[in-house]
């Protein structure tokens, strides 16, 4: 059986070490990345070399490589199988912070045509997962973890982030700022004008 991480911050793939938004399987715990396999947890660190050493778990700035690692916390993980892929986000993203692939969706039938890297299934001893892809179009991706045991239990965690994007969250920001100040030069020009304007005597 597929059993998701609770929803969370990727996130939000990536999440900016400044920022304090998170979904899917990953959240922000002392200012690291975390991400939930089921009971089990993973530090989870994302950067672009050719930009800045600045840290992600949510999105992704610009398009470029982009190395991803992943860090086991609970050892037991080391004993299981770890699958990653990279998904296209073609169906426009999170409904209310929750991954948009239902367990049904997760076969390699179904995310073999939107997936744009893949590292199969194998063990970790060190605990440390570590790769790189290089991101050629601006958009929308679902990075998707999924881990086994010996028992045969299947735990997934999805992280929706996007690549390329950082205007279209940083647009509104600014619009709303700008309302600000304007709002306040109007009101402080009514207020001067109402406290300066010669009074008429009667």
């Amino acid at each position: 059986m597929h059993v998701r991480g609770a929803g969370g911050l990727l996130l939000t793939f990536f999440m900016s070490g400044a920022s304090a938004y998170a979904h899917g399987g990953v959240s922000l715990d002392k200012d690291r990345c975390v991400l939930r396999i089921g009971s089990d947890l993973m530090h989870f660190t994302g950067y672009q070399p050719n930009q800045t050493q600045q840290e992600f778990c949510e999105d992704i700035p610009v398009v470029g490589p982009t190395v991803i690692v992943l860090d086991a916390i609970d050892t037991e993980l080391r004993d299981m199988t770890t699958e990653i892929r990279v998904i296209r986000d073609t169906v426009g993203g999170i409904v209310a912070k929750t991954p948009v692939l239902a367990d049904n969706e997760l076969s390699s039938e179904n995310l073999d045509p939107l997936t744009v890297s893949h590292l199969p299934a194998k063990r970790y001893p060190s605990g440390t997962v570590n790769f790189e892809h290089v991101f050629t179009e601006a958009g929308k991706y679902i990075g998707i973890v999924t881990v086994r045991n010996d028992h045969g239990q299947v735990y997934v965690s999805q992280f929706p982030f996007s690549v390329g994007r950082g205007w279209v969250k940083t647009v509104p920001i600014y619009l709303g700022v700008l309302a600000i100040l304007i709002g306040g030069l109007l009101a402080y020009a009514k207020f001067s004008n109402l406290w300066f304007a010669p009074k008429t005597k009667p």
